[in-house]
């Protein structure tokens, strides 16, 4: 089963990878072992984890969990909360956890030994949820591969969009929507 037996080792980890320790490391070390426990995953290739910001509770529940974005196990799910959903593939068992924020309304100082030393109850929220994915969602390779009519890129697993009503060829969501970049040339 996975599951995190010693916080203290995996916040090393963390730190070192993280760059350094801080209270959402803590709380994100503590929401995977919670989640971990609450989902009872016999393998990783049983877990698929969305979390909802891309702050330090991301870095800690990849190092906690072993999810990770380019496996499929990770989402990312931009909401900019303190929270995550775990997900038993071979049960269905999932569970949403957030942080309660009371570690926020602490002196930082004392924020991250009392995240340590909390209660779950008293540190983390949960509840049992469902989570549907799609074809294109799971782990392993692309479901489906399509090339934009319009730049010619590559899009995987029902990532395009129809060119327009009653067409029969998919555009990127870049070229539909526009980008997050402007090319300089």
């Amino acid at each position: 089963m996975l599951k995190v037996d010693d916080v203290e080792t995996v916040l090393e980890r963390c730190a070192t990878f993280h760059g350094h320790l801080c209270l959402g490391q803590v709380v994100g070390v503590r929401m995977a072992k919670k989640g971990l426990e609450l989902v009872v995953a016999e393998d990783i290739k049983d877990l698929i984890v969305m979390v909802e910001n891309d702050r330090c509770i991301t870095d800690a529940i990849l190092m906690a969990t072993g999810a990770r974005l380019g496996r499929r196990s990770l989402k990312f799910f931009d909401y900019g909360k303190m929270a995550a959903t775990f997900v038993n593939q071979s049960t269905g068992r999932a569970w949403r956890i957030h942080s309660r924020g009371e570690a926020d309304k602490l002196p930082k100082d004392e924020s991250m030994a009392w995240a340590l030393a909390a209660e779950d109850a008293e540190l983390l929220s949960w509840q049992p949820v469902t989570v549907a994915f799609g074809p294109g969602d799971l782990p392993g390779p692309p479901e489906r591969i399509v090339h934009c009519a319009r730049c010619g890129e590559t899009v995987l697993d029902y990532r395009d969009v129809p060119a327009g009503q009653g067409e029969v060829y998919a555009l990127c969501r870049a070229c539909a929507f526009g980008t997050y970049y402007q090319p300089m040339i």
